[in-house]
């Protein structure tokens, strides 16, 4: 059929050239024939045969390519499809819609997500962050700079069939962290060498089973559920990465751990528009792997009004090694609606064998535009020891040039008020950071 398709089409060409000649040769008689003598026989004897001619070349040419139409058409029925190919054909053309409507189904479920295969969770999501910082940090005594922030977690979550799933971070850290190099730590800021290895940690690791909405079990590492900015956690989320002064250092437990080792049950349920959660757990922090810390969280939230409001509480020991008890008493407002988010917390304890603490932060944010968000926080916190009070007030501009892009630049004013004998000290720090997150 390939043969009989070539010859057609060079017999095609073939008539088309000979039918541009004939028209070009009509075209060039036409004015012999019009200026020629009418009485002069043998000029138009000569003129008809040329035109006999041509009329002749025409007719063999279209003789020939109806011929040829004619062999196309037989070699087509020759090679027509039998039953058993048609059959398969109809079952592949089946198959291939069913295959386009599992494609449909997961480009609605992921949209423009990559899509993860897993060795034998049902579904696996792949993600992270990197978050970078550049420091500039002037003291009483003197100035450093550095480039002092690089971090990267990896955010792993899997469904392992049904009510079960799992999470995982994963972080690597290079950090330099500041610090004072004067015996009061207060007043000659420098950042640390980071020359050693890079730092890695299993930041969270849980395995969950839910229930429904008002029953779920998640135990292994977790965030320890206080509060608004702890539980919120990810640097791409925050709007100044360097927490209030009750969570640093981090991870530690100035007022609570950052995280905890244990289990910890946890729910909500709407009522009406408004929203009830709580959070149950009991477990161990990295600094007391020996003393088991119980606490938890109840909030509500008035969908209307845009305010949650949390109480907190938690009970442990600080230390293995000496008798340091505790207990936390906290509250937390939060305010979000419209252009405004506005974030409250506040905490108090009762040491067995220290002095309490208080500790307290008040942060407004307003919404510029769908890029750009400016932010104030006053925090305060008192860590009942000498020369343990300090006041800080950030100001900062952060914008999303694309939603997975956090761009920063912050001003940090930190007040160590005078107490004990140590003098009052003052450092101003100015910050860029940028979050990148997939």
């Amino acid at each position: 059929m390939i043969h009989a398709q070539s010859r057609f089409k060079a017999a095609g060409t073939n008539a088309r050239r000979f039918m541009q000649g004939a028209a070009i040769a009509a075209l060039l008689l036409a004015p012999s024939i019009a200026f020629a003598d009418g009485n002069t026989d043998e000029q138009m004897a000569q003129m008809q045969r040329k035109l006999d001619e041509a009329m002749a070349a025409i007719q063999a040419l279209s003789g020939t390519v109806t011929a040829l139409q004619s062999e196309l058409a037989s070699q087509k029925q020759h090679t027509a499809k039998p039953a058993a190919n048609t059959e398969m054909m109809a079952e592949l053309d089946e198959r291939v819609e069913e295959l386009e409507d599992v494609v449909d189904t997961i480009d609605s479920r992921v949209g423009s997500r990559a899509v993860a295969n897993a060795f034998d969770a049902k579904k696996l999501d792949i993600g992270g962050f990197v978050d970078i910082a550049t420091t500039l940090a002037i003291g009483e005594d003197k100035t450093e700079a550095s480039f002092n922030r690089e971090v990267f977690e990896l955010l792993i979550k899997a469904d392992l069939g049904q009510s079960w799933d799992l999470f995982v971070a994963q972080a690597f850290i290079r950090n330099a962290p500041l610090v004072f190099s004067d015996p009061d730590g207060r007043r000659s800021p420098f950042f640390s060498n980071n020359n050693s290895p890079v730092v890695t940690d299993t930041v969270i690791a849980w395995a969950q089973y839910s229930k429904n909405d008002m029953f779920n079990v998640q135990f292994g590492r977790y965030i320890t559920p206080h509060g608004i900015i702890n539980i919120e956690h990810f640097p791409a989320n925050l709007l100044d990465p360097e927490q209030p002064q009750f969570l640093r250092p981090f991870p530690a437990q100035t007022i609570f751990a950052n995280f905890t080792d244990g289990v910890n049950v946890h729910g909500s349920k709407y009522i009406g528009n408004n929203k009830f959660s709580y959070n149950a757990y009991a477990g161990t922090w990295a600094g007391n792997s020996t003393n088991l810390n119980v606490g938890g969280r109840l909030a509500y939230s008035f969908a209307d009004s845009g305010l949650t409001f949390g109480l907190n509480g938690t009970y442990g020991d600080r230390s293995s090694t000496t008798d340091a008890s505790f207990g936390v008493l906290g509250a937390d407002v939060l305010f979000k609606k419209g252009r405004w988010t506005w974030k409250n917390e506040v905490y108090v304890t009762d040491e067995e064998n220290a002095p309490g603490k208080t500790a307290f932060y008040t942060m407004p944010a307003y919404k510029l535009n769908d890029k750009w968000t400016a932010f104030y926080r006053f925090d305060y916190l008192d860590t009942g020891g000498p020369g343990g009070e300090s006041i800080e007030n950030a100001a900062g501009l952060t914008v999303r040039p694309v939603p997975n892009v956090h761009l920063r630049g912050i001003y940090r004013w930190h007040h160590d008020t005078a107490d004990a004998g140590i003098p009052a000290a003052d450092t101003h720090v100015f910050q860029l950071s940028t979050t990148f997150n997939f």
